[in-house]
């Protein structure tokens, strides 16, 4: 069968198909199959359907309702992930954030060699003690932002979420710990005074 009188997967769902109106529309069996050039040795061949029987699904009356329902669930999809996006921020901007404070340079420092490479799986390297370190142990361990962070980390959703959470917790540390703030802290890698 000529590659020209078929239609494949990508070029049924660039006309507004998807795998679920595959199944529904079209016969279990595709008309033809061909190795995936991208995946010869371990892929699944491709699929492929005549282009007059897609044609012929796309004119039928429960193709068409079908299509008219995804454009609307693709729409409240959109919404139902904004309001989600919203209410993440909102919730961030409005969360309690608490911090220890009144540690001293030596106890961060400790708790920073103690607690260096945290629940990172791979070897950490050697400890550095840097503003950017002492500001890592006292955001990680001496404030909520752990905690905080579990409810807005879910990808592209809680992107603006954790910027604001990052924001309030890094002017808290400020506040709280002035010989670590920000501002002193570029470039990340400064050496913090070793205690005498």
């Amino acid at each position: 069968m000529s590659r020209d009188q078929l239609y494949s997967v990508a070029d049924l769902k660039g006309r507004g198909w998807t795998e679920t109106a595959i199944k529904k529309f079209l016969p279990v069996e595709p008309d033809d199959t061909r190795p995936n050039p991208h995946y010869a040795n371990a892929g699944a061949p491709m699929r492929f359907w005549l282009k007059r029987r897609v044609h012929r699904a796309e004119k039928t009356k429960t193709f068409h309702s079908w299509k008219n329902g995804a454009a609307q669930r693709r729409q409240a999809a959109h919404a139902a992930v904004a309001t989600r996006i919203d209410n993440m921020v909102d919730a961030m901007q409005n969360a309690t954030i608490t911090i220890e404070r009144g540690w001293t340079d030596d106890r961060i420092r400790d708790l920073a060699v103690r607690t260096h490479g945290g629940n990172y799986g791979g070897d950490p390297g050697p400890f550095s003690w840097t503003k950017r370190t002492a500001r890592n142990c006292i955001r990680h361990r001496l404030t909520n932002y752990e905690e905080l962070w579990a409810v807005c980390n879910r990808g592209e959703t809680g992107r603006e979420a954790y910027a604001v959470l990052r924001e309030r917790v890094d002017a808290l540390i400020d506040d709280a710990y002035p010989q670590y703030a920000e501002a002193d802290a570029e470039p990340n890698v400064r050496p913090v005074e070793q205690p005498a």
